[in-house]
This record gives structure tokens, C-alpha cells and sequence, in this order.
């Protein structure tokens, strides 16, 4: 039995979709340089971030800030007297000095010692330190944007946005660095708050010790790697959520947490 030639058979499916919606492909072929990358941190910080959905390494920035902040170690114990140092800090925190004043003389010349011994291995221990802190920042980011929020950025590639919104504290560490190098008397320089970058900078460290803490906290530096990290993750998901605006005061909110948290625990602990 013949088909008039007019008809077509039906699908044998009539109720699929002809077509189902296809995943954007991550970026492909030449990008930008590691030397490109770390510039357009600072002139136009969706490039770089965008660019990590082709190769997604994290190193390069690691590296190169842990290179400045070596150099910046270097000059400090030259030029910072670790004991004034070590004796400001205590200073400023009343359970610190309680614990002080339980000692006797010969006892609290040996725990600054020690302090001042630990704050010097800290200062090169840093770029191992960071390594670290951005492991667990990229493992507690991912998981606020990608099951949170719904974006998918796979760790690597957090890593990757964590490193790179590391870089304007290069900026820092030259500036501190290059005040302890030209500064008449470096004892002056307070390396818990050094610069006028913050509020707190100006204020009386003795004073109202909780507000004094979110203060200082509200740095510049920091402020602009936050912005960073919400605009990072949100341009490095593969499937644009969450909006970038969206990311941005999402980290807002979790630094603000953060900073009360920590102020809260320095100023009362």
C-alpha cells in the first residue's frame, strides 16, 4: 500500500522539542597573557575575570604578590623595632595586658621576645599564608555563588578569582614599603594601621575600642578587593548568575559581617 506522496509521516515523538537549549561554550583559543591579566586587574577588572573561563591559573598572581610582600618583610625587620611594635599591639588590647601584668619583669622581656620572634617569621611566612587563607576564601565563595546563588564556578577557577583580586594589595605593600624605607623614624608607623587608608587611622587607638576596630577595617585596599572578589565571581560563572551587581553586594555584606565580627572579637576579647 502506497503514502500519497503529498503527506509526510508525523514524528514519532510530537510532543519533544526540536531542539533543547545548548550550554554557551567557555571561551576558546588565545587570550590574555598573565602580564595582561594582572594590568586589567586595575583598568578593567570583567576581562581578566571573564578570561579565567578559558584557563583558569591562579599561580602567577600568588606568586607575584607573595614577591612584594617578601620584599616588604624584608625592609620591616630592618627597620621596625620589634619590641615597641610587640608592646603597641599590647597596648591596645586590655586582656593582653592583664596577662602581662601577671609576669614579672624578666618574664615579660622573654614573651615579647617571643612575639617579636614569631611577628618576623609571620611577615616571610606570608605568601605561604595567603596560599591557604585563598584556599579556604575560594572553598566558602564558591559555595555562597554556586549553591547560594546558583552561579558555577568550579574551585579552580575561584581560586583563580580569589589570587587576582588579591593584586591591588600590591599597591599596599609598595606604599608601606616605601615608607619604612624614607620615614625618619619607623617607629612612628603603627603596622597594624600604617597608612591613612581608613577611618580608624585617625582616630585615638585608645578610644571607643569597638568603633575604633570597624574603622580601621573600612580600608580602601581591602574595600577594593571585596568589590573585586562580587565582580569575580559573578564573571567567571559559566552561566552568568548571579548578576554582577548582584555579586558585588553580596560580598559587601559578608565583608560587613566579617568586619563587625572581628572588631567585636578585638575590642572585647
Amino acid at each position: 500500500m502506497n503514502f500519497p506522496t503529498s503527506q509526510t509521516p508525523p514524528p514519532p515523538f510530537p510532543n519533544q522539542p526540536s531542539s533543547m537549549p545548548v550550554m554557551a561554550p567557555e571561551p576558546q583559543g588565545p587570550g590574555l597573557s598573565e602580564p595582561q591579566r594582572i594590568i586589567n586587574v586595575f583598568i578593567a577588572p570583567s576581562k581578566t575575570f571573564e578570561d579565567l573561563k578559558r584557563k583558569a591559573s591562579w599561580w602567577v598572581p600568588w606568586l607575584v604578590t607573595g614577591v612584594f610582600t617578601i620584599i616588604f618583610a624584608a625592609v620591616a625587620v630592618q627597620k621596625i623595632d620589634m619590641a615597641h611594635f610587640i608592646q603597641q599591639q599590647m597596648e591596645k588590647s586590655p586582656s593582653a595586658q592583664k596577662r602581662m601584668e601577671q609576669l614579672s619583669p624578666e618574664q615579660r622581656a622573654r614573651a615579647t621576645e617571643i612575639q617579636g620572634t614569631i611577628t618576623k617569621v609571620a611577615f616571610f611566612a606570608f605568601p605561604l599564608i595567603s596560599l591557604i587563607g585563598g584556599l579556604i576564601m575560594a572553598a566558602v565563595f564558591m559555595v555562597i555563588f554556586n549553591f547560594v546563588l546558583g552561579a558555577e564556578v568550579p574551585f579552580e577557577r575561584a581560586m583563580a578569582v580569589v589570587f587576582y583580586s588579591y593584586i591591588p594589595f600590591i599597591i599596599s605593600s609598595i606604599l608601606l614599603t616605601a615608607s619604612l624605607l624614607f620615614s625618619s623614624d619607623s617607629s612612628n608607623i603603627d603596622l597594624a594601621n600604617p597608612m591613612p587608608t581608613n577611618p580608624g587611622f585617625f582616630m585615638d587607638p585608645h578610644g571607643n575600642r569597638l568603633i575604633y576596630e570597624i574603622a580601621s577595617g573600612l580600608d580602601i585596599f581591602s574595600i577594593w578587593v571585596v568589590v573585586l572578589l562580587g565582580l569575580g565571581f559573578a564573571t567567571a560563572s559559566s552561566n552568568r548568575k548571579p548578576s554582577r551587581s548582584t555579586g558585588i553586594v553580596t560580598m559587601l555584606v559578608v565583608f560587613a559581617i566579617f568586619i563587625l565580627c572581628r572588631s567585636a572579637w578585638r575590642a572585647f576579647v
